[in-house]
């Protein structure tokens, strides 16, 4: 199964809110017999909100994403569903403030050892979006967001961080020089 992100197009027209806004949302597809499935989309979107950046858990049994829906501590904040079968999800889960600020937080990634990345402009850093990691603890919450430092963190924009399976390897974007 593959989820991705796109626009709020129902393959006729861009959907807009009522701000005149064109969301993002989440949708997936399964490979069959080597054919892609329908596209799907997920049922947590709306048209009056942004729901992207999918990223699964190393078991894939749960999803990470963010969003800008009500009721979240500021601009996109990361939340998790966990996957029950192919077609039903636990109700989002945002994951508190020791993940997500009053700005945004995008581009969530978990590493094989089950540590969350993630790229914020609230948490203290070296400039614009900078790249944090946490754990979740064993009472279910996270711990405080730890800024990963130089050399992967700039005075530009610093996201989309990833991490092979070993943690020897991996790759980030960014917009410095």
């Amino acid at each position: 199964t593959i989820y991705f992100t796109r626009n709020n197009f129902d393959g006729k027209k861009v959907s807009k809110d009522r701000k005149r806004s064109v969301n993002l949302k989440i949708y997936k597809s399964r490979l069959i017999n080597g054919e892609w499935s329908k596209v799907e989309e997920l049922p947590f979107n709306s048209d009056d909100y942004s729901v992207g950046h999918p990223a699964l858990s190393p078991d894939e049994k749960k999803l990470y994403f963010v969003s800008d829906m009500p009721g979240g501590f500021g601009g996109s904040d990361v939340y998790s569903v966990n996957i029950i079968s192919f077609d039903e999800y636990s109700s989002p889960i945002n994951l508190g403030q020791q993940v997500n600020t009053s700005d945004n937080e995008r581009f969530p990634f978990v590493g094989e050892d089950g540590t969350l990345y993630f790229s914020s402009d609230g948490h203290l850093g070296f400039g614009l979006l900078d790249i944090f990691q946490t754990k979740m603890l064993e009472d279910g919450n996270y711990s405080k967001a730890v800024n990963l430092g130089e050399p992967f963190n700039s005075k530009k924009d610093d996201f989309a961080f990833y991490i092979d399976e070993i943690g020897k390897k991996g790759f980030f974007t960014s917009n410095r020089k």
